[in-house]
Order: C-alpha cells, then structure tokens, then sequence
C-alpha cells in the first residue's frame, strides 16, 4: 500500500535504530544485504558533521530516500537501496570518486550513484548546468532505469521538507518537480507518487490558490450527490456474476494545474471526481461487462469512452473509462482487473523484481523515450516541454495493415513516420491519411490511417516544425537537422572569414595545407580539426586572430617564410559575408533595428544559432565597440538572380496615422503577390498593420520595404513558399 512515510528531520539520527528497522525490511538474506549495510556505515562517516537546512544531521536524508524506496516503491532491491544511501557522496565529498565505489561496492552501484550525481564542476550559468544535469541523468537512466527510481524518491523527500528553504530555493524546486519529476513518475505508471509530486510542489507556487482548490475538493469527500452516485454504481453492478469494488476519489492539485499557460484553477479540471470499478477477475471480458451494465443506467457523455484495454497507453496503463453526467458535473468512471488496477497504482514498480511480467516494448519505451530526451540538443525549456508532452491525452492512428500506434493529442504525420522508423521520419514528404493526401504538418485525428509518402531527398527543415512535433522523437529528429545545417553554414562562413584574413595580413593562400604546422596550432587552441575551427570561427566562438597569431610563429615552408608577415597589424576593416537567398534554419532579422533583406548597409554578426542582420547603428551593437573587427561583418546580397525558391515573408508596421498607412499601401507594387493584409482601423494610432508577401528576390523586399517609412517595418517570421 502506498503510503507516505514520516521521517523525523531534527535532533540526532538514531543510527541503530534505522539499521534495525531496514534489516527487517531486507528480511534474513544477510549475505545479500551486506552491500547496503556496509554503504551505509561508509554514508555515515562521509556526511559526518554535515546538517541539512532543518538542522538534522545530513544522513538523515540519503536514510529517508532509501527508507522511501523499500516502504513506498515496495522495492527491496539491496544495490538500489545501497546506491540510495550513497547518492550524494560523489557530489558532496570530493576526495571520493566513481573508481573508488566502483571497487568497494560494484559497478552497479557506483554507476547508480554517479548517474544521481548533478554537473557541478563545469563553467556555465545555473541554467546551463540544470539542464546538462537532467541530459545527464536522463541518458544514464534509459541505460540503469534504477537510477530515475532514486531520484524520484530524493525528489519527494526534499519536497516534504522543503518548508525548511528559503522561498526563492522552494519555488525553484517546486517548478522543477512540475516540469521534470512529475511527468517522469507518470511516464513510468506510478500514479500516486505523480499526485503527491504535483501536490506538494503545486502548494508551493500557487499557496492561496491551492488552498482555496483543496478547500473546495474537500467538500467533495462528504458530497450528497458524489455519495449517491457512489450508491448507484455499486447498484448497477450488483447483477454482474463476478464481484466488484467501487473506489471514489477526490482528484488532487495536478488535475486543476495547465502545465501550457501555468495556471492553477478550477476551470482546468475535466472532471473533480473519478471512480474505479475493479473486477475480480482476471478476464478481461467482465470489465467490458461491467461497462455495458454501466452505461445502461449511465448514458456515456458522447465521444469521450476510451478503451485502453484494447490499445494502452504507452506507458502501457489499461483500463476502459467512460465519462458520465450526473447531477450537474462531470464524472469519469474506469474500469479495470486486479492486476491492471496494481499496475495503475505503482507502474513498473510493481514487476521491479519480477522483471519477465513487463514487456520488452515498454522497456524499450521507457528506455528510447529517456535516451531521446537526454540526447535532445534544443534549449533547457525545450527539453522539459518534451517531458510534459508525454502526459498529453492521447490518441490512436493506424498503419495501412491495421497496427494501432499512440500519440500525444496534435501530433502530425511527421510524427507518424519518425515513430515507424528514423529513415521514413528523414524521407518524408507527406502522407495518404484516411486515402487523402496530406502534407507532413497536417495533425493527426484519432482513428486516422496513415501511409507515409517518402521522398529520395532528405526531409527539407525549418525552426517552426520543430514545435509542431509533439513526439520527442520527431523532435529530436527535426532539432538534429537543423543543427546539422547550422553547423554546415557556420564552416563554410568561417573558413571564407578566416580566408580574407588570411589574405588581409599577408599570408600566402595555401598555408593551410600545411598539415603539420597547422596541426600543431589546433593543438595549442584545443580545436581537434580544420572544420572544427572553421565551425567556431563562424560561430563568433574563435577569433581568426588567434589562429594567426599561433601560426605566424610556427614557421611556414621554405619559400613562403620571406612572404609571412612579421606581425598582425591591426587592420581596422570588416570581414564580408555573402547572402544569397535568405533561410530562416540561418538567419534573422534583428528586432531591434528593423533591417530588411536587400537593405545597403546591413552588417551581421554570428553565434551558434546562425546570422543576425543589423543595421549599423543598432543601439544593440554599441555593446560590442570593444570587439575585434572580425565580429561585425559586412552583408552583401548576392541580387543578380531570383531566389530558388519563393519565400513567405510575414512583416509587421507601426504607421503613425492613417494617412501615412494608406500611403504605404498604395506604394505597393501592383504585381506584387501579398497573400494577407490586416490592420485594426478602430484603434486610435498608431496603426498596427500585419502584411504577409511572397516575395523572389532581394529585389523585390527592398521595393516592399522602402513602402513603409524608415524603421517602422520589420520582419516577424519567413520561411519558403509551399
């Protein structure tokens, strides 16, 4: 039975007494137990003298983590508690290290440990290091799963004594627990650690909200009307020939919670109250049973029965549920055996140690969705939003030959194919769903079948499908592709920046065939190849300078020497870079100063998220006057030639008044292709105006621009013409 468990958090930690009452939980292997009891002696005289914030001695908490483990997750798993007493030696004791457990207690266990330990050693910001720490613990969790185990139990222990924090460090971790812990424990099944993770960290960022929420649910346990209906089920059972239990339950603080807007209320919540029937019987039949003598005195809400029974979910839950209207609300019903209701309650728990009852798919399941998200290379909050997609409602789509697969509610073909096989997902270019042709953006509805169209060119990506995906997978995927393509342009810029400088101080142009002298450099700036550097070099991570300046005194072959330059002068001109066609995976429009492509006199600067375009004398820019040259670049459009292809380009315009809003408008070019115009003309000014234009050339955006008064136009968004 689930049950949280009361550790005491102040005054001194009675050693013996925790040894005595483990021993009775690991039960008489004494030989097998030994592993925990000796890591725990090591535990002890490793936090020695160390106090929590309550003023507890520290092993009181790696004591409740383990205590946790055996008496909530019901899991007696001597290396896992071991590791669990031991999670934070790594990162709290320096002297101690993977090597050093590893050979007194196992590999297991030192990998354990090390997976729970968290990324504090690197020189990056608090957000940096978070996320790498959740990469990391991730990755290493799709690979020893025990480790996601301990860090869900230290999570829920920190959070029942999280009042002994300052409230800056309690709204963090409650934040973290909501978009990273929670939507873990659901993913594995465990639902009722999920409810007491978003209950007490829910408390924490919405304290008035949440007590009004649970002041009003509490009403619920005691409700005429709930109380009643309890009645009538149990009444609408009694014909069955099986038995049946009837469960009433008053939803928690995560039901009323929108993890997209982040807002607490009662309007988020479908339903305040569930109930679950649980069948005696291991025959699925009676459960379909108990629906229909269900639904003949409870007519089902229309379009809400769902049978994941038939089809789980993917976190492999089953149950049949049926929504109903009684009395005025909305009340959701499940149904299920013996066997699905203990798996509901403790997810892949319930096999830990019966591993052969679980499925190779869901192992597989969990294991590719943590190494998928780990893997992930977008932002921190991309990464956690991935997480929090997994708890979406779910809908069900099948292949040509009939295969039920799920999603997430909105996710699209693309999404379809990566879930068959990454090479489809990397191909696609549409699909036939219900035998219509479909574009690989368009969403998925439940019931839909779905054959991908391939195509031999690989898939063509652009940053807004990124979000249109809602698998990690086809995230992933999409993310992978559009860092790839960064890369590939951050090399080419980098070596034609590095070529002019080459040029601009006097270097003859084939130094870098040089294979040894240049390796010899690559050394010194720690770059592991040419195209590396060319890569950092376009990312504004490396001066050209400082390749040159270790190369000038390497020493250049016989014949070149007299033609090196002596010294790098400081030569006070800017690099160039050549645009041909605007890409929108490349470059971006700086808001601040509104340029526009074609515009004469844009400079760029470059980061690992591409080219930036600016006008001269952004005010944005001023910050970096203090930069070497090389940081500011020149832009040349290359306008001898319309574009490859048409480009959509959405801008939006402040006009001051109507009458200079008209005029621009009729500056437009008659032949001009403008797809979308609107403009609020009962505000007062100034006039905000939304023009979508599918433009071809550099030409033609400069006549569109040049409309609109200096400044007062600026790109939002493009991409290419379908």
């Amino acid at each position: 039975m689930y049950q949280p468990l009361t550790i005491k958090d102040r005054g001194e930690f009675d050693l013996d007494g925790f040894r005595a009452r483990m021993a009775s939980y690991l039960g008489g292997r004494e030989e097998g137990n030994r592993i925990f009891f000796d890591a725990l002696e090591f535990a002890h005289s490793l936090h020695a003298g160390q106090k929590r914030k309550s003023g507890a001695p520290y092993i009181s908490h790696p004591c409740a983590v383990a205590e946790i483990i055996i008496c909530e997750f019901s899991l007696r798993d001597p290396e896992l508690v071991a590791a669990a007493v031991l999670h934070d030696v790594l990162e709290d004791v320096p002297s101690v290290t993977f090597e050093h457990l590893a050979s007194r207690f196992g590999t297991a266990v030192a990998e354990l440990v090390d997976g729970c330990t968290k990324l504090t050693r690197y020189h990056r910001d608090k957000a940096a290091l978070k996320d790498l720490t959740h990469s990391k613990i991730l990755l290493t969790a799709s690979r020893r799963l025990g480790i996601l185990i301990i860090k869900l139990a230290d999570r829920l222990h920190n959070l029942r004594t999280l009042h002994y924090l300052p409230k800056a460090k309690r709204q963090r971790i409650a934040q973290e627990t909501i978009e990273v812990y929670a939507p873990l424990a659901a993913k594995l099944n465990i639902f009722p650690l999920k409810r007491e993770l978003y209950h007490l960290a829910l408390s924490y960022l919405y304290p008035k909200k949440s007590k009004k929420i649970l002041n009003l649910t509490r009403e619920l346990h005691g409700d005429p009307a709930v109380l009643e209906l309890q009645r009538k089920i149990r009444d609408a059972l009694a014909s069955l020939s099986v038995k049946t239990d009837v469960r009433c339950r008053v939803k928690g603080l995560g039901a009323y919670y929108n993890p997209g807007n982040r807002t607490l209320r009662l309007s988020n919540a479908e339903s305040r109250v569930d109930f679950t029937v649980v069948v005696r019987s291991e025959d699925i039949l009676n459960c379909y049973g108990a629906l229909g003598s269900l639904n003949r005195v409870f007519p089902p809400i229309p379009r809400t029965l769902r049978d994941f029974i038939a089809t789980p979910k993917n976190n492999g839950y089953m149950s049949l549920h049926t929504r109903i209207h009684f009395r005025g609300e909305n009340y959701l019903i499940k149904i299920r055996t013996p066997e699905m209701d203990e798996r509901c309650r403790t997810g892949i728990l319930a096999y830990w140690e019966d591993p052969e009852k679980i499925t190779e798919d869901y192992l597989h399941e969990i294991s590719d969705f943590l190494r998928t998200i780990g893997e992930y290379g977008g932002a921190g909050p991309q990464r956690k939003a991935l997480l929090q997609l997994s708890e979406s409602e779910e809908i069900t789509v099948y292949t040509p030959v009939g295969d039920a697969l799920t999603f997430p509610k909105g996710s699209i073909v693309l999404d379809f194919a990566y879930k068959i096989h990454s090479d489809l997902g990397d191909h696609c270019r549409g699909a036939m769903v219900n035998n219509e042709r479909a574009e690989l953006t368009q969403p998925l509805k439940d019931g839909d079948t779905v054959e991908v169209l391939t195509s031999p060119e690989s898939l063509g990506v652009y940053p807004e499908l990124e979000d249109l995906c809602r698998t990690p997978k086809a995230r992933a995927a999409v993310n992978k592709a559009l860092s790839r393509k960064r890369m590939q342009h951050a090399q080419r810029i980098g070596k034609e920046v590095l070529d002019q400088e080459l040029m601009r101080h006097g270097f003859p142009g084939e130094v870098l065939n040089q294979e040894e002298n240049v390796q010899l450099v690559l050394e010194v700036l720690n770059v592991k190849d040419l195209g590396d550097l060319f890569a950092r070099i376009g990312q504004d991570l490396l001066s050209p300078h400082a390749f040159l300046y270790y190369f000038k005194d390497v020493g250049l072959k016989t014949g070149d020497q007299e033609r090196a330059p002596t010294h790098l002068e400081a030569v006070h001109r800017r690099n160039v870079i050549l645009v041909g066609e605007p890409d929108p995976v490349i470059h971006k429009f700086a808001r601040c100063c509104r340029p526009y492509p074609g515009q004469e006199g844009v400079v760029a600067t470059l980061s690992e998220r591409g080219v930036t375009f600016h006008r001269p004398t952004c005010e944005d820019l001023s910050e970096r006057h203090g930069l070497p040259p090389q940081s500011l670049l020149d832009v040349v459009w290359v306008k001898g030639e319309p574009w490859p292809q048409p480009m959509v380009f959405q801008v939006r315009a402040i006009l001051p008044t109507r009458s200079a809003l008209f005029a621009a408008l009729g500056k437009i070019p008659a032949g001009m292709h403008v797809t979308h115009l609107e403009c609020r003309m009962d505000q007062p000014a100034p006039l905000l105006l939304n023009l979508e234009a599918v433009l071809r050339s550099f030409e033609e955006a400069r006549r569109l621009f040049e409309c609109f008064p200096e400044g007062s136009a600026v790109v939002e968004n493009f991409g290419r013409a379908s």
